[in-house]
């Protein structure tokens, strides 16, 4: 019996430790994270000068009166029969990336390309999942859960790509606006590598990735 009362007094000792230390790790982490809503150091990002503003204003004009025509012809076309449309309003956020986040990362176009293939295939897909009338709205929550993670492994974050994954979860004819989308995109990106490259002070894309691999494997099979 002194044995087991022993054993018993140290598992007691054991667990009581063990929450004290849990106790202080919680309390720890919780003022971490309070202290983190506070904000940090970090500076506000400079404004555009006149001229800038200026470029950015005639590319996203030039831009969405393009796509913004395109829909309009498509919708008439297609307003007896599939009642197809170009969806724009993910299109306003490349637009904003393109023309004022000119070299950031998430506006070059193999971001924009892949990860807006990746989010419709994934939107579209979720799309099939058979969940009632009640619980469809579930879709819009499943399809960015799955893209916007996928797109951080991936290195491909692209934010429109996360709000594209929310309208064509819940669309009809899916695969037929998937195409036109990304048609859409094709005609966004064009224009803005004509556009700001028009400007000195910018450059877009800030790299051909493939291309310029490409060109280096030429290179390579040439001196050999």
């Amino acid at each position: 019996f002194a044995k087991v009362h022993e054993l018993s007094v140290r598992v007691r000792k054991d667990f009581k430790k063990t929450a004290m230390q849990a106790k202080d790790d919680l309390e720890t982490k919780a003022n971490r994270w309070v202290s983190k809503m506070h904000g940090g150091n970090a500076g506000i990002p400079p404004s555009f000068t006149w001229t800038q503003t200026l470029w950015s204003f005639v590319g996203v004009l030039i831009t969405h009166t393009i796509l913004s025509r395109l829909n309009s012809f498509i919708m008439t076309e297609t307003a007896d029969t599939t009642k197809l449309s170009l969806v724009l309003a993910p299109l306003g956020a490349l637009t904003t990336l393109q023309y004022n986040l000119t070299p950031a990362p998430a506006s070059q176009p193999r971001n924009a390309i892949f990860a807006q293939v990746m989010a419709l295939t994934v939107a579209n897909l979720v799309s099939y999942i058979p969940f009632s009338a009640k619980n469809a709205w579930f879709r819009s929550a499943l399809a960015p859960a799955i893209v916007i993670p996928a797109m951080a492994k991936l290195g491909i974050t692209h934010p429109p790509a996360g709000a594209s994954s929310i309208v064509f979860s819940s669309m009809k004819n899916q695969w037929a606006n998937m195409g036109i989308f990304l048609c859409g995109v094709s005609i966004t990106i064009i224009n803005a590598v004509l556009i700001n490259n028009m400007s000195d002070k910018r450059q877009y894309p800030t790299s051909w990735p493939y291309l310029s691999r490409a060109k280096a494997k030429i290179g390579i099979c040439k001196d050999e």
